[in-house]
Formats: C-alpha cells, sequence, structure tokens
C-alpha cells in the first residue's frame, strides 16, 4: 500500500543530490574581484572579471592580460 506522503526511493534522492552537487562544482563563481584603490584597478583578476571604471565611465573586461573597455553598439 502506497501512502499519500510517502518518501521517494533512496536511489532517486542519491541521484537528485549528485545533481546538485555536480551542478554547484561546475557553477560559475561571481564575487567581487579585491580592488587595489593604489593602481585603481581589480589586484589579482581572473579572466571574464568585470567591473566598473568610474574614470572612464565604462565597463571593463579583464582577459587574462589586458583590461578592455566595454562599448555600447547601436543595433
Amino acid at each position: 500500500m502506497a501512502y499519500i506522503n510517502q518518501p521517494a526511493s533512496m536511489q532517486s534522492l542519491f541521484n537528485d543530490l549528485s545533481n546538485r552537487i555536480t551542478k554547484l562544482e561546475n557553477a560559475q563563481r561571481f564575487t567581487a574581484p579585491n580592488f587595489n584603490f593604489a593602481t585603481g584597478n581589480p589586484a589579482n583578476p581572473r579572466v571574464g572579471d568585470i567591473f566598473y571604471d568610474t574614470n572612464s565611465d565604462r565597463l571593463v573586461y579583464w582577459d587574462g592580460t589586458t583590461w578592455y573597455k566595454l562599448t555600447q553598439t547601436v543595433l
């Protein structure tokens, strides 16, 4: 006899937990970079970091070597 609030099988619970852990392991981090006020740029940036440069009033993107200013394109 099945009950209305019967718990799921252990295999299905394990699969759900495994899927959630895999998603967390593969998730992209979004954290604010450490800002170095002496240079005006984030210290130790990671590839893909984006921040707002108040000197140029633009978003800038770190590609691993260079900061690139993001510009608006009108379609």
